[in-house]
């Protein structure tokens, strides 16, 4: 079960329609709040802030302060660019900051080979909030299926604002084989980011292209000539390939893409892809 997987006991827990209802069930919950999103960053935290009225600040991470602030969203490791924040510094902000309620996305932390995870924190820090999705992990984005794991009181608070039924019988299916054949079924990340390192290093070489480290299998790459729109154009109509253009992650411009290792054949058509523009 989830509750065997993360040491933490099912009162902890509250299954939800995919990563973003948890979004948006978190910024109703703290209605009359302000928050600071950490960015640039996934765009869903905004919009759930923006719906629920709100008011929220872009910060960056080494500008943040929450004091004041009664919801802070971070995303570890971070989409788009994949840096991590270790959890000992993780763990000692959200202790330093007892009137702030921690929101720690972990869509992507199986995609990273430090023990970062604060899944078990959640039974003793009461202001920690850590939303997890299975979608990344076991490719089911259509069944909609995450869980946000928190103090029991605030998966009540959470609780109180929840849809009925938002989480269909498939995805609780798919939920409960996952759980069942977590270990087996998880594909080997040491060996993923093997790849990408391999696949950063090679794009890092193409003239114009500047690749920012990351510890995961996606990273952003800065282009010092052109633009993403213009790349991204390039590369599906000439190429047949998508990239994503991360211009609208607020706080980057337009002359960022971001990049997933594929398989070995589809990492060397984009490369040959890359060079031709150049």
């Amino acid at each position: 079960t989830a509750a065997d997987k993360h040491g933490v006991s099912e009162d902890h827990f509250l299954f939800t329609n995919g990563a973003t209802e948890a979004f948006y069930l978190i910024a109703q919950a703290f209605v009359g709040q302000k928050a600071a999103i950490v960015a640039p960053t996934f765009s869903e935290y905004q919009d759930a802030c923006r719906i629920h009225g709100l008011p929220y600040d872009l910060v960056k991470k080494a500008a943040l302060d929450p004091t004041g602030y009664g919801l802070v969203w971070l995303c570890n490791p971070n989409n788009p660019d994949g840096t991590l924040i270790p959890s000992n510094e993780l763990i000692d902000l959200i202790e330093d900051h007892p009137a702030t309620t921690f929101v720690v996305d972990e869509a992507y932390i199986e995609f990273t080979d430090q023990l970062a995870s604060l899944a078990a924190e959640v039974k003793r820090l009461s202001n920690l909030i850590v939303v997890r999705s299975l979608t990344k992990t076991f490719a089911i984005p259509g069944l909609r299926l995450g869980y946000v794991m928190a103090a029991q009181d605030l998966i009540g608070r959470l609780l109180s604002k929840k849809m009925p039924w938002s989480v269909n019988t498939l995805a609780i299916h798919a939920g409960l084989e996952i759980f069942e054949h977590y270990e087996t079924w998880q594909f080997e990340v040491a060996e993923l980011l093997e790849e990408t390192r391999a696949f950063a290093a090679q794009v890092f070489t193409t003239e114009g292209l500047e690749v920012i480290p990351s510890h995961t299998s996606y990273f952003l790459v800065k282009l010092h000539r052109g633009t993403a729109a213009g790349l991204k154009a390039y590369l599906a109509e000439q190429h047949g390939i998508l990239v994503r253009d991360a211009t609208n992650f607020q706080g980057l411009d337009g002359e960022h893409i971001r990049l997933a290792t594929q398989g070995p054949e589809a990492n060397q058509a984009l490369l040959n892809a890359l060079k031709q523009w150049n």
